[in-house]
């Protein structure tokens, strides 16, 4: 009666520690995909920027060359009239 009682504890013990480590192993691996998706994110966010912020730098470096020219311009026509 003893072993049989025994037994049965044990076995219920075992299903406790057991379902603990399932679930816990379950959350583990929830917050990896959810860290897996917050780094993709992240990733494609940052990639957005640098290629937006290299778009900016070749507009503004096209704009400077044509302010560059319109200043010569200017420059030319003032020395004209005079």
């Amino acid at each position: 009666m003893y072993l049989i009682s025994a037994l049965v504890l044990g076995f219920i013990i075992f299903m406790i520690i057991y379902a603990r480590y399932m679930n816990v192993s379950g959350d583990i691996s929830r917050r990896k995909m959810q860290v897996d998706n917050f780094r993709d994110q992240v990733e494609f966010r940052v990639k957005r920027l640098v290629i937006g912020t290299r778009q900016i730098h070749e507009e503004l470096a096209l704009e400077i060359e044509r302010l560059e020219e319109l200043k010569s311009e200017l420059r030319n026509i003032g020395d004209v009239k005079c």
